[in-house]
């Protein structure tokens, strides 16, 4: 890129040619200049692209002053953030004061010093830069929140700087297991099985988000999402078994050999935010460890959930699986879910 493309555009207003000339000669060596010799004229000068990065706007001018036109400026959200300096002869206070109060960042007597003028202008031009850094990294921010945390906690973390640990009720926890990724990575690139993982996790969200489930994290091949946590829902059990199950119906059509299967159970969580550098929403509780557990016990392109939970799933196929050794709970009855044959197939 040249310099004479990099250099920022001024847009000059002022109905005196000779004023326009003056402030020409103090910017050309630095900037590039365009000229309006009406406030109606700057109006549609400062819609022309690339538009300006800052407007020297004189206020005594025919049929439109300068408080008008920077008036008109700061309500056009297209233009409301191009810094205006008014540089004009009117140097009484309650002038000034009026100048600031329509918009202006500054606010030059005539006659005016050029090293003045230069200086106040490359001032607001770095303070105008800075914000637009700043709003950029902002930007940046909230993508990074948007996806490391749920939209519920992203929420609360901007509007009080924290997430307040909390114990919920009612909460069905899922977890969804890839079937032999081991295998799968054992003859596949890095590359290959970082893309193929991506697009499943992807599938995976977008599961989750049509049945109103709030994605917590993945855990290497593993998914955890929640139902009834920091949004409401109905049936939060139903909700994750029917995204468990859409889930083991997309994978295999990625056409990767993919298999999951899942686990699912309902109960109080706690859930908060830990780290300080590195944020991270989690959950815990006894709820999470036995859908963990159940998830390992099912079989591939099943729901694992406890016996008593089953029998609410009308509508579904529940499949008895007797007593099932979980880690801390002993033999516990269990079931697997699956969709009934007319609906899996049509």
């Amino acid at each position: 890129m040249s310099g004479a493309e990099e250099k920022k555009l001024i847009l000059l207003v002022d109905d005196a040619p000779a004023n326009i000339q003056v402030a020409h000669e103090i910017l050309k060596g630095t900037y590039k200049t365009r000229v309006a010799t009406s406030g109606a004229k700057a109006l549609e000068l400062v819609k022309v692209s690339p538009p300006p990065d800052m407007i020297l706007l004189d206020i005594v001018m025919p049929e439109m002053d300068g408080y008008e036109v920077c008036s008109k400026l700061k309500a056009d959200p297209s233009t409301r953030d191009i810094p205006v300096i008014f540089l004009t002869a009117k140097t009484e206070a309650e002038d000034e004061s009026r100048g600031f109060e329509v918009g202006a960042v500054d606010y030059i007597h005539k006659p005016f010093s050029p090293l003045v003028v230069l200086a106040r202008v490359q001032t607001h031009l770095m303070l105008r830069e800075a914000r637009e850094q700043l709003a950029r990294e902002k930007r940046l921010v909230d993508r990074l929140l948007d996806n490391m945390l749920p939209g519920a906690a992203v929420k609360e973390l901007k509007n009080t700087g924290k997430v307040v640990p909390l114990r919920y009720e009612n909460v069905a926890v899922l977890f969804v297991d890839l079937v032999s990724f081991t295998s799968y990575c054992d003859h596949h690139t890095p590359e290959e099985v970082v893309s193929s993982l991506g697009d499943l996790f992807i599938l995976f969200e977008e599961c989750a988000r049509r049945n109103g489930l709030e994605k917590i994290k993945t855990i290497g091949d593993a998914f955890l999402a929640t139902a009834g946590l920091l949004e409401p829902s109905a049936d939060p059990l139903r909700a994750a078994v029917n995204c468990a199950l859409e889930i083991g119906e997309a994978t295999p059509k990625l056409g990767l050999g993919w298999q999951v299967r899942s686990g699912a159970h309902l109960g109080p969580v706690m859930a908060g935010i830990v780290g300080r550098e590195r944020y991270q929403f989690d959950i815990w509780g006894d709820t999470v460890n036995v859908a963990a557990r159940l998830t390992s016990a099912a079989s591939p392109g099943t729901v694992g959930v406890t016996e008593a939970l089953g029998a609410g799933l009308s509508g579904l196929t529940v499949t008895p699986r007797g007593a099932v050794e979980l880690k801390g709970k002993g033999p516990v009855p269990i079931v697997e879910v699956t969709r009934p044959a007319a609906s899996s197939t049509s």
